[in-house]
């Protein structure tokens, strides 16, 4: 077995060394070709949509087998020590960002003039609160073990990846020069090798035995090496940043920043503010079980982001026509009725889903965390849609103290009920928490955009949710081909139940033909 982990480690480790090779052939050369497509503006926004979803989608997926090894690798504890620093690092940055991202693209996008001194102040700003932060890093690392039960290797671990945000602060500035310059092919490609290469050499340091903390020190370094690709992408823009800071110059940055920061300070500890209190009250194996659980949910949020980003120039231009309901509460309705077979799925496979994830160490527990974190689903995708809403009639405001109340909520709700219920109660508090988000969203919904019929949306749609579940149910006692099957056969069940209840009517038969062509689906009838 050393001799298959030695081997193994030295494989991952060329993979990740060809990943890091190929980022810098790609910072240096670009992307050939790209100056053909970008001829127009029309062509200009697909390029910019594609590559960024597309890369982001990619991501995930690395992750996502990464997760599947490092599970193993790392088992329960290991991977409930490295959950902790992660989350604190997701912290630290969000902090150290200030929200500075979306106003340098902003700013750029308005005027190119400015790119140098906003990419060299932007980047010095976030080293002054990262420095800020570091009182906070100290006082982790030295009441951590105590406070929270942190093992040496997370404190190590946070360490390190405070030390990473120094280098990707850097790079975010500079790919916010190029979202401003309305190119992000090239910062998207460069993502995707980024984490490819740190798959490849975590993944060696895993199979080499130096677990958590090498993990972290590998993090650190491909951040490192990243930050200098994207300087020398930089090149393509001829954009040179300019290391000055006034201080007048930072107050106004950061008075301009602060509710940018705010809502995304919100959006982050709404999340992962479980995460602190299972490993408070309940340790690091608790915490590596709830983790392997929130792996999957965790992809999840991605299809309202990329749906919503799709549809939001519709909503606000229907926003200035007067038919914002109507076009919310189709899409609305889409995303509900797209969140219920993934729920039912998973309510069946979760003990599958988990074994092929994390393997048997992480069962039956992880799979039980699954099963009640799968339901943030629905309310989840519809909470997405709703706030871009509204944005689109200009009530930003709304989704602050939405989230404000949410968080709020969230963190009462851990700090209550695990330390007797542990990460159950984590779960459950994450699903509830999507309900107490919806009902200020919902009640603004109506203020802004006139009666929402929930109630009537809802009723229709229990007879097709409700054979779903029965076919869930039966599956999940099946093999998973069986179940498979089983579950298929209750889809179709639900689309045809969707249409006899009328949740799915005139409209969405027309938007389905338009999509699939006239002649198209008069193959399909006949």
């Amino acid at each position: 077995m050393p001799e298959v982990h030695g081997l193994t480690a030295e494989l991952c480790f060329g993979f990740g060394l060809l990943s890091i090779t190929l980022l810098f052939l790609l910072a240096w050369q670009g992307v050939p070709g790209i100056e053909r497509v970008l001829t127009s503006p029309a062509r200009r926004v697909l390029t910019n949509s594609v590559f960024p979803i597309g890369a982001q989608i990619l991501n995930r997926a690395v992750d996502l087998v990464f997760a599947a090894f490092a599970l193993r690798l790392l088992g329960v504890t290991g991977n409930g020590q490295y959950a902790i620093a992660t989350v604190t690092w997701l912290y630290l940055k969000t902090i150290s960002d200030l929200g500075l991202s979306v106003l340098v693209t902003r700013e750029i996008a308005k005027d190119r003039a400015v790119a140098p001194q906003l990419l060299g102040q932007s980047t010095l700003l976030r080293w002054l609160a990262l420095l800020a932060l570091a009182p906070v890093i100290v006082l982790l690392s030295l009441a951590g073990p105590r406070w929270l039960h942190l093992a040496p290797a997370s404190v190590h671990a946070i360490l390190l990846l405070y030390l990473s945000i120094i280098p990707s602060s850097f790079s975010e500035a500079i790919n916010s020069v190029f979202n401003g310059y309305e190119q992000m092919h090239l910062p998207a490609i460069l993502t995707v090798f980024t984490n490819l290469g740190r798959a490849g050499f975590g993944l060696a340091a895993l199979f080499s035995g130096y677990g958590v903390t090498g993990l972290a020190g590998v993090a650190c370094g491909v951040t490192a090496l990243s930050a200098l690709a994207f300087r020398v992408a930089l090149r393509h823009l001829q954009v040179r940043p300019q290391w000055h800071l006034p201080l007048d110059r930072a107050r106004l940055l950061l008075q301009t920043t602060w509710p940018l920061l705010l809502n995304g300070l919100l959006i982050t500890v709404f999340f992962r503010i479980d995460t602190y209190v299972v490993q408070g009250f309940q340790g690091d194996h608790a915490l590596g079980i709830y983790d392997a659980a929130y792996k999957l949910p965790n992809l999840l949020p991605i299809i309202p982001a990329y749906f919503v980003m799709a549809i939001f120039p519709t909503l606000t231009r229907h926003a200035q026509g007067g038919k914002l309901r109507e076009s919310f509460l189709l899409a609305a309705k889409f995303l509900w009725l797209l969140a219920w077979p993934i729920v039912m799925g998973t309510l069946a496979l979760a003990p599958f889903m988990i074994r092929i994830l994390g393997g048997r160490a992480f069962l039956p527990e992880a799979a039980t965390a699954l099963r009640i974190l799968i339901w943030f689903a629905p309310l989840h995708f519809v909470n997405g849609v709703a706030q871009y809403a509204m944005i689109a009639v200009d009530q930003q405001r709304t989704i602050a103290y939405a989230y404000l109340l949410a968080t709020g909520f969230n963190m009462a709700a851990n700090l209550v009920l695990v330390p007797h219920f542990g990460y159950v109660a984590a779960a459950v508090t994450t699903v509830l928490t999507e309900l107490v988000l919806f009902f200020p969203l919902a009640r603004s919904l109506n203020r802004h955009l006139g009666s929402i019929p929930w109630f009537s949306i809802v009723i229709r749609t229990v007879p097709a949710i409700a054979s779903l579940g029965l076919a869930a149910l039966f599956a999940a006692h099946l093999a998973v081909p069986l179940a498979l099957l089983v579950l298929c056969c209750g889809g179709l069940l639900y689309l045809g139940l969707l249409v006899v209840c009328g949740a799915l009517g005139s409209v969405e038969y027309h938007i389905v033909r338009d999509l699939i062509g006239r002649r198209a689906w008069q193959s399909v009838r006949g």
